[in-house]
């Protein structure tokens, strides 16, 4: 097994990480998913996220290969839901979850999800929120591998609706 480290992600990344999610971007485009398809994350978004620490990368042999948000600030879309919260705990949320092509199937994403639920652990929350949209299977498959459970419809800033899903740990 290749070894692979997650750490915080600096600055420096960004390139990588604007790279990572231009995969991401394509393959959920072949998939036919309507989701990233309109230039968002941008390079100021991920600089925001690496500004207010919540921007990690999985590293393997030294290179940048996956990327997400994990964070403890809570969102504010998550606020109204068409549908029920498993609970009103304070909560760890995933977002802008993308692994490089080059690692596609190879527990890259789980791996990231499973780091979200140490710093839960960590950060003495048991519970983690993320949203994904209703066309990415890819997604949900991993959401339920993990345990999450489906908990209903929430609109995102822009508008667009996404799934909810919540793990109480």
């Amino acid at each position: 097994m290749m070894q692979r480290v997650i750490r915080k992600s600096k600055e420096s990344d960004i390139e990588a990480i604007m790279a990572i999610i231009a995969d991401a971007q394509a393959f959920l485009r072949s998939c036919g998913v309507d989701q990233w398809q309109d230039g968002y994350p941008t390079a100021e978004i991920i600089a925001n996220d690496i500004a207010a620490g919540h921007s990690y990368v999985l590293e393997q042999q030294g290179v940048v290969v996956a990327t997400a948000v994990i964070s403890t600030a809570g969102e504010s879309t998550y606020s109204t839901i068409e549908g029920r919260w498993l609970n009103d705990n304070p909560y760890v949320v995933v977002h802008r979850l993308a692994v490089s092509a080059s690692v596609q199937r190879t527990g890259a994403a789980r791996e990231l999800m499973l780091y979200a639920q140490n710093i839960a652990l960590e950060s003495h929350l048991a519970d983690l929120r993320v949203d994904t949209h209703a066309d990415n299977l890819v997604m949900q498959r991993l959401l339920s591998d993990l345990g999450y459970r489906y908990c209903g419809i929430i609109t995102l800033e822009s508008g667009s609706l996404r799934r909810a899903y919540q793990l109480t740990l």
